[in-house]
Parts: structure tokens; sequence; C-alpha cells
């Protein structure tokens, strides 16, 4: 295309050059052609004011040299008068028998001169003369309209090329402007595109989400969020490389499967969002479904057939009674995606009327928990754990539940979330820890068992490096002795930095803490944490304990970790227990404590405190 407006340029200058010449050729032409219809008529005119004057006897020598002069330019083309002589044949031909009649008209004048013929013959020539005179002048008129007619038609071509030059121009212009407007939107697009998998950025996704949303009203839209189970399983286990390749065949994956309006964005590591249209909801999850399939077979296809699996949330525009932004609708798919339970099945959830409830009362715990903590609504409860060897309890763990002023207890799991979410969560950590201390305080004040306590430390305390000097202030503000209490942490967070957890624990050892891990197998165990941390306990995920008594390949896992740490000197703590013949299991392959319904569930403070004086009283007969 630019090689062809280039030539059609070139050649357009060239035709504007030839008609641009031929135009001031025709203009000269046109001028000196007026001279010559002038010119002309002054032979005509003159050679009858001649012819009267030798009639009247007033001879003019002058008029008829003057009339010599005028008609050989004229002949010529070449004189004083600037006379052109134009290669017309019929004013050639006019001219020519002009001239042979002014010669005639010449002789007779000097005959008549010297009276060798009348008046009368002089008289008829001159009228003759007259007449080859006007054809004359006609010829010459006759040619100089065609050269204005040449004139015209060069004038009116000329106007025609420069027309079509500024089109050109204009073309190859627009052409350019165009794509470089068009360079300029992929350029900007490509800057609001996430380098790595190809999709929008968050802020560029929410932009154009939240234009589409207002352009479309009555159009049936979807936000989803999607993310991968455990993903960071795959970084620390197949190397980052491996994980970014992951991530950039999803988002092929994801741009390749949008239609006309839809978008997909990236809001963080393996965390996704797209905005897709639909008739049909059910359509929603099959779609993200055969999406999930495609990078399913991708990683099964990579490296050694290791897959993990999706979670989707999808918030339906048309379900949501709140008059929203595309934020709104974000957080609503990334709540109903939080919902979905760890498996192995890819899951898909709709935000509806249950989710909207729960959402409502995580926004009512978001807006209660900072108060409710100066108002101490918060209580501990104790789990004890029972040593198998004694069959007494041995020590406790402790955990939070939430009484509203108004009575009700809040269960944990539908307040401690919010809490992490809003990164609150250390602030409750450290109030339970306080009230243990102050309640374990209170034992050794009035004489009374005090066995040791563990409490959980979350994630987030870990990446707080004050923390273990501000537990050991707690700790010493009410003069505790270290033996008494146990911190509990889960082995994720190991998996978060391994090294900063080596370092935390040390840390603990050092102040006299004991440590221990929970949840262990609950997620990717590590064995190498056994060989790292300094811990004094392992607590045995109650997964392990859910399939009832007869669950023959669960109990082996449990009692290969058993042999396993004994090796380490570690004590080890099954949870969650539910069934009699567990327990006799447990007791049979060495496990030092139980934890779990079982024995006990977990009670308030008073009536731990009355089971250990219970238990105190009956090792005393």
């Amino acid at each position: 295309m630019k090689r062809f407006l280039a030539g059609g340029l070139i050649a357009l200058f060239l035709l504007l050059l030839l008609f641009g010449g031929v135009t001031i050729h025709t203009i000269v032409s046109s001028q000196t052609n007026g001279r010559l219809i002038n010119y002309v008529g002054i032979v005509r005119g003159a050679s009858q004011r001649l012819v009267k004057l030798e009639l009247a006897g007033q001879e003019s020598d002058e008029m008829i040299a003057y009339l010599d002069g005028i008609l050989d330019e004229l002949s010529a083309g070449n004189g004083s008068y600037g006379l052109p002589c134009p290669e017309d044949p019929a004013y050639q031909r006019n001219l020519r028998e002009l001239d042979q009649m002014w010669e005639e008209v010449k002789a007779n004048i000097a005959d008549y001169r010297t009276g060798g013929n009348n008046a009368q013959v002089l008289l008829t020539l001159s009228e003759d003369y007259f007449t080859q005179a006007n054809n004359t002048v006609f010829a010459a008129e006759d040619y100089s309209y065609r050269q204005s007619g040449i004139l015209l038609s060069a004038s009116a071509a000329m106007l025609v090329i420069m027309l079509l030059t500024w089109i050109f121009i204009l073309v190859a212009c627009s052409k350019n402007l165009l794509s470089l407007e068009k360079s300029n939107e992929r350029l900007s697009d490509l800057a609001q595109r996430d380098a790595l998998t190809g999709v929008y950025l968050l802020e560029a996704f929410k932009e154009k989400a939240q234009k589409l949303l207002e352009a479309e009203p009555d159009e049936k839209f979807a936000v989803l969020y999607t993310d991968f189970a455990d993903f960071k399983y795959i970084n620390d286990v197949f190397g980052y490389a491996y994980g970014d390749s992951i991530l950039t065949r999803y988002g092929e994956i994801l741009n390749g499967g949008l239609r006309e309006n839809e978008l997909s964005g990236r809001v963080s590591a393996d965390n996704f969002v797209l905005l897709y249209r639909y008739e049909e909801k059910e359509e929603l999850a099959a779609r993200q479904r055969e999406a999930d399939r495609s990078i399913t077979d991708f990683m099964h296809n990579s490296h050694d057939g290791q897959t993990i699996s999706t979670y989707c949330g999808i918030c339906c525009v048309e379900d949501v009674i709140e008059n929203l932004k595309i934020d709104g609708f974000l957080d609503r798919a990334n709540f109903a995606r939080k919902t979905v339970k760890n498996g192995t099945n890819l899951n898909y959830v709709y935000y509806d009327e249950s989710i909207r409830n729960r959402l409502r009362e995580e926004k009512s715990v978001e807006n209660r928990m900072a108060e409710a903590l100066k108002r101490r609504e918060f209580t501990v409860y104790y789990q004890p754990k029972v040593e198998l060897s004694t069959n007494r309890v041995a020590c406790a763990e402790a955990l939070v539940r939430w009484r509203s002023q108004d009575g009700t207890v809040i269960p944990p799991d539908r307040f401690i979330p919010v809490f992490e979410r809003k990164y609150m969560i250390n602030r409750l950590d450290q109030y339970v820890f306080e009230e243990v201390c102050r309640w374990l305080r209170h034992m050794l004040d009035e004489g009374k068992p005090a066995l040791p306590v563990s409490v959980n430390v979350s994630r987030l305390q870990f990446y707080d490096l004050n923390f273990v000097n501000r537990y050991v202030e707690i700790r010493d503000k009410y003069q505790i002795p270290p033996s008494l209490l146990e911190i509990e942490f889960t082995e994720s967070i190991a998996i978060d930095n391994a090294n900063l957890l080596v370092r935390i624990v040390d840390k603990l050892k050092r102040a006299g803490f004991v440590c221990a891990i929970d949840d262990f197998g609950k997620g990717y165990s590590s064995l190498s944490l056994l060989k790292d941390l300094s811990i004094d306990i392992l607590k045995i995920d109650g997964f392990f304990f859910t399939g009832g008594p007869d669950s023959a390949r669960d109990m082996a896992l449990v009692q290969g970790i058993v042999d396993l740490v004994k090796k380490f000197r570690l004590k080890t703590v099954a949870e969650g227990v539910e069934h009699p013949e567990q327990v006799e299991y447990l007791r049979r392959i060495g496990c030092d404590y139980v934890q779990g319904y079982v024995f006990y569930r977990p009670m308030p403070q008073q009536d731990y405190e009355e089971l250990l004086v219970r238990e105190e009283e009956k090792s005393r007969r």
C-alpha cells in the first residue's frame, strides 16, 4: 500500500508538471493571440482608410509602409510588433490570400495614381480586401478560441490533478495517522498487560470492565475469580521457571477463550479474574472448567504428571442486589472462591444468597472486632490433651471464642478469617496469650494445678520480628514459668519462608518456650522440617483420623510418623481423635498424647479449672 501511494504521488506530480507547462504555454499564446487579432483588424480598417484617402486625392505612402510592416510580421511571426505566426491551416490560408490581395491593392493604387484605372475598380478591390481581412480576423479568433479551450482543459486537468494529489496526500496522511493510532493503541494495550501472562493488569482490567458494565447495562455479565489450590508448592518443588510457564500458558488459555466484550486480568501471583458474558449461568462454570482442564493437561504433560486443582468463584451481576462497581463484584466473586473447600476436584462456586448472608455476617464481624477486643468479649476455651501412658490430662490447648454482648457465641471459623484478612490476627493472638498468662497466674497464686497450655501463633506474627520479645514481656509480666507455655504454629509457615521459621523457633527456644508444629501432614509436609527445626512437639493432623477406626492406610501413615519422630526425641500429639479404637491403636504405637472429642471437647476456663482440681483430687486418693 505504501508503494502504491508513493508511486501514485510521483505520477501525479509528473502530470502536474506536464499540464503546468502546457497551461503556461497556452496562457502566453492567448496573450499574443489577442494582439494578433487586433493587428489583423488594424490591417482591415487601415486598408479601407488608405483607399478612401487615395480616392480623395490624398496619397499616403506612410500608411502603405505601415501596412506592409504589419503584414510582413504576420506572415513571418517575427518583428517589432511581437506578433505570432500560428501554425493554423485556416488562418495561414486566409493570411496568404490577404497578402496576395494586398499586393493587388497596392498595384491598383499605383495605377490609379497614374490614371491607369478608374476609382470604381479600386473601390471594388478594396471591398474584396475588407472581406478577406474579415475572414482572416475570424480565422484568428477561431484559433484563439480553440487555444482558450485548450487552456480551459489544461486548467481543469490541473485542478483534477491537484485534487487527486491532495486526496492522495490526505489518504497517505490518514493511513499514517491510522497506523500511528493503531500502533499507539497496541503500545497502550501492551503497557496495560501483564508481561508474564498477557492478560490485563488488575487496574486496567477494572477500568475496562467498568466501562463495559456501564456501556451495556442490559447484557448478562459475570465476574470470575480463580486461582490454583497451592501454587507455592509448584514453585517450591519444581522451581519458579516451571511455575512461570504454567502461568504463561494459563494466560494464553484464558485470552484464547475470550469472546467479544470479555476480559481477563491478573490480580497477583496465581490469582486471575475474568469478565464473561452468558445466556445461561451454567455455561460460565462449563467454560472455566474447560480452561482449567486445558491447564491441567498442560501440567500433566509437562512435569512428571504433576497437577494441582483450581478454585473459582463466580458472581453474576444480576444476582447482586446492591448497586456495585467492579470492585464490589470482584470482592463477591473472591468471597465465593474462598468458600471452596480444599480438595482434588475442580471447584466452581456461584455467589448466592447464602454467601451473601455470610458476607454480611463477616462484614458485621469486621465492623465489631476492634471494639470487641477493647470490651474483652473474647474468651478462652481449653481443650485438654490426655497423656496415653497415664490416661490423665497433661496439658491443654487454648482456643478462642467470641461471646458478644447479647450472649451469642460466635465460632472461630466465623471471625478468625476476618481477623487474618484485616491483619488484626496478631492482636487476637496476643489477647489470647495474655489471657492464658493471667489465668495461669491465678492458678499458681491459688495453689491450684497449673498444667502447660499451648497457644496458637498465626502466620502473620512470624513476620513481626518483635513478636517473641512481646510474648516474653507478657510472660514475665505475670511471672509464668516458661515450661507452662507452648507456642504452636502450622507447618504452612515453613512453605512461605523456611529460613525465617528456623530463626524464629530458635529465638523462641532461647527464650524458654516449648515449640510445637500443628496440623502436621495436612499440607505438603517436608520431613526436613524435623531436621532443621528445634521443636519439642509434633501434632498429627486430625485429617488422618476422619476415616473411622478401620482406616488402615491412615493408621499406617500415623505409625510411620510416630516411629520417625521418636528418633528425633519429639513428643507426638494426635488431634481430632473421636473413636476409642483409634486411641488404643495410638497407645500401642507409642503416641504420647491424644486431643479430641473422644476424651474432651473445648470447654470454658471455669470448667477446665474444675476438671484440673478433680484430677488432682483423684491422684491424691
